[in-house]
Formats: C-alpha cells, structure tokens, sequence
C-alpha cells in the first residue's frame, strides 16, 4: 500500500493564489488524475483553499475518479487500453486496492457505483472477442470481486450514470472500435454507430437505444440532472475519407451540434435534442468535448473543449448557450455547490472557478490534469 506524500505548498508566487479562502468552500476536497512534467502519472486530493493533499504514484494513465456512496472511498479508473483500477482512501491518502480487468479487456476511464455503493459498473472492451463492448460488474464489499457483465451490443462504451430512478443506466457507446495492439488508432470509422443506451442495471436489458443523428458523432461523455435529463458530449470523427483528410480544418464537412440532451419519457423520446449555437460556437469546440458538469437544480450545464480551449455554459431546458470562456487546454469539471458555480481543470495544472465569470483557482506545480475531476462534498 502507497502512503501519502505531503508536498510543501508554495502558497505565493503562484502555486495557490488569486481566489481568496473565503470564496472557495472549506469543505470542497477535489480528486484529480494526472501526471508530472516526467510522464509519471498520478492520483491527487486537493483542498482549494489549502492545496495540495495527497499525491500518489501509479503506473497506468488514470481518466476519471469516482466516489463511493457514503464512504471516504474513491475509485480512479485506467483510461484505454489501462487494465487497472485503484482504490484510494482519500482521507487517508493512501491506495488500499487495485483490481485488473480480466485476460481479454481493458477498461476506458470510467465507472458508476450503484445508489447503495455495493455493485461497481465499468465500461469495457472485449478487444480478444470481437471488440464488443460491456459492462462489467463488480462487488465493491466482495473486495471489488468481478461478478457479471453485461453484452450493450455495440462498441466503444465511454462513460455511464445511474438515473435518477437508482436503478437505470444511461450509456453513451461511442462507437469506435480499437484493440492494444493497434494503439489508439480507430479500426471501424467507414461503418461505427455511436448511440446512448439505456440498460437496467440489475439485469442488464437495454431498455433503449437512441443513435447519434451524425454516423462519424462519436457520444462519449454525458450527465444526467435530476430530473432525468440526459446531457451528451460528442465527438466528431475527421479523417474518415479522402474529402475530410484534404479539408482544411475551416472546411470540415460538419460543423453542427456537439451537445445533446435526452429524456427517456416524454415527447421527445426518440431522438436526441441538439443545444442551439451557431456553427462558429460548433467550430470552436474543434470537434471535441471532455467533460459535461451539471448543477444540482439541473438548469445548468457546463462542457469543455480541450482542443478548442473553451468551456461553455449552457441552460439546459432551453439549449441555449449563456456564456463562453477561454482556458488553454481545459478538460475537467465538475459543480461546486457550496458557491453556486463550477471548477474546471487544465492540461497546465491550474484550476479555475466558473461562474457569471471565469475565476483563477490555482496552479499546481510540474503537473498536467487528465480529463476528468470529482468534487467531494
């Protein structure tokens, strides 16, 4: 087991700096993945008025971190091909668990606990069958014992929530076949369909399956509100022919909506709802979004682009953007409710709080966030 290692803060001269104590929540502990100006990669726990609490070496790229109901347990998840999974003790500071995929799969970042935090649900690709994607569940007081999977016929799983009923599971599919042994190239864009699933999760039926209104939209990231609004981050698949490949990037064949939203009942049920922005917002985006952070009311959602280096706020019923900002190379997010606001993170180590205005947070020296942030609250 991996014991904490407490970093000396520099707390002037811009290792935590800008936003004062008493505009951050004491109580707002973030988790993060990255790694250092080395390569090497990293789990972290900050507090955003005091810095930095734990830092913790790993072997393998970790993508999202996730918290286990009513535990001070979280879980961090190896992004594709990663085959590892590491529990952590965040008050601690330590790693107490890592579990692997089974010979065959890897994992692809990310994961969802059920409401009770018994039963594990992860996103993974069985590249030695065919590359079908699953769900595999896993027994998190078993010592997290892999105990059943589920067949989402498709590929390319990415990220998943349990709907507000505790019992549903919305799935976005991206789509894309890969296998380790290619590495990250894309072996299915003349004929992949990305879709959001809804699979029961204590049986593994899929109770709907809506496909994305574009063949090369790859849906990777969604949320959900509380009223069971379905929010999805795509991404668009360029280079699947000789016309995108000669493109130059202001010629791109599409340039519509990268932002979805969903509700299983209702009028609207069988298609996806695009968010309304005009085609230089779509543009912006560079084809990609990272992360998709809603607010507890569910009237607000936040999206990120790294590629583009804009992060956008959205209202949700309506699908209309309210505000746009710029950070370079910006990827995580998540809702800080403590301040009616959100906090996203950058491949530059620094954190920022979004509002009605985009505030600096802090930097963390020598480092790169990944993707993906979690708010302990």
């Amino acid at each position: 087991m991996q014991r904490r290692s407490f970093l000396k803060l520099a707390l002037a001269g811009g290792a935590l700096g800008a936003l004062p104590a008493a505009a951050v929540s004491r109580q707002s502990p973030l988790l993060l993945a990255g790694c250092d100006t080395n390569n090497q990669h990293t789990l972290c726990g900050w507090q955003l008025e005091k810095g930095e609490l734990f830092r913790l070496r790993v072997d393998q790229r970790v993508h999202a971190p996730l918290l286990r109901p009513a535990t001070d347990e979280a879980i961090f998840v190896a992004r594709r091909p990663g085959t590892v999974t590491y529990v952590v003790d965040i008050r601690e500071g330590m790693i107490k668990q890592q579990f692997n995929a089974v010979v065959g799969r890897h994992f692809y970042g990310h994961a969802t606990f059920s409401v009770d935090g018994r039963w594990l649900f992860v996103p993974e690709n069985a590249f030695a069958d065919g590359g079908r994607g699953v769900i595999g569940v896993y027994d998190a007081v078993a010592g997290y014992q892999r105990v059943n999977e589920f067949d989402l016929g498709g590929v390319g799983p990415h990220q998943l929530a349990l709907m507000p009923d505790g019992v549903t599971l919305a799935v976005a599919l991206g789509g894309i076949q890969t296998h380790p042994d290619r590495g990250r190239e894309k072996l299915n864009l003349d004929t992949m369909q990305s879709a959001l699933l809804y699979v029961d999760s204590s049986s593994g039926e899929i109770i709907d399956k809506i496909n994305a209104p574009h063949r090369h939209l790859s849906l990777r990231h969604l949320n959900v509100t509380s009223d069971g609004t379905v929010v999805l981050g795509a991404q668009f698949q360029t280079g699947v022919d000789k016309a995108y490949k000669e493109a130059s990037y202001s010629k791109v064949v599409y340039k519509g909506p990268m932002v979805f939203s969903h509700q299983l009942t209702g009028q609207h049920r069988g298609s996806l709802q695009s968010f309304n922005a005009d085609s230089e917002t779509w543009l912006a985006q560079h084809h990609y979004i990272a992360s998709v952070a809603v607010n507890h009311s569910g009237s607000r959602v936040l999206t990120t682009s790294p590629r583009g280096g804009v992060v956008n706020l959205w209202d949700v019923k309506q699908g209309e953007m309210l505000q746009q900002f710029r950070v370079r190379d910006v990827a995580g997010a998540d809702y800080l409710s403590a301040q009616q606001g959100f906090v996203v993170s950058n491949g530059l180590g620094q954190l920022f709080r979004v509002a009605q205005t985009l505030e600096f947070i802090a930097k963390a020296p020598f480092t790169r966030w990944d993707n993906h942030l979690v708010l302990h609250v």
